[in-house]
């Protein structure tokens, strides 16, 4: 069991640190690039990522901190580390809320939106304007809770060191 543990706390931790790096980038270079381009450009660009971007290597960086962390959390239970346990858990679920939830209630449908908007280029700055800000507001919290959530896996990692 703790060979199991040992190996979920650092992937888990990887996944966390690679999560939040993803939804900072987007927030803090992505999107500001997008916006500095035209409106058209900016459109197509989003709409080509939505298309593409799921995959292995997403699905690890996207679910990967929250089922880790769940899986460190049942073992550190039952390996009798409450404290470990805990923070893992609190790691699961608030990345579960944070990232998870946020992005399928408010991202998402905001992708689906912007799939959906007829482009031309009289309406593309008003269909842009509609979609980034929100749409990077709400990115703002998911990189505020995959970072909380890192910091909370790494509670854990340093609480399961000591046993």
């Amino acid at each position: 069991m703790t060979v199991l543990l040992a190996a979920a706390l650092p992937l888990g931790l990887l996944a966390a640190a690679w999560s939040a790096g993803f939804f900072w980038s987007w927030s803090f270079t992505v999107m500001l690039g997008l916006s500095a381009a035209r409106p058209e450009a900016a459109v197509e660009a989003m709409r080509a990522v939505n298309a593409n971007i799921t995959g292995p290597s997403f699905a690890f960086v996207f679910f990967g901190p929250a089922v880790f962390a769940a899986l460190a959390a049942a073992l550190a239970f039952a390996a009798g580390w409450g404290a470990a346990a805990s923070w893992a858990l609190a790691e699961a679920v608030l990345y579960g809320a944070g990232v998870v939830g946020v992005t399928v209630a408010a991202n998402l449908p905001l992708n689906a939106a912007l799939a959906a908007a007829p482009l031309a280029p009289d309406t593309a700055a008003e269909v842009w304007r509609a979609f980034a800000g929100p749409w990077t507001a709400w990115n703002h919290l998911r990189t505020g809770a995959a970072s909380l959530a890192f910091a909370a896996l790494a509670a854990a990692g340093a609480l399961a060191i000591r046993g």
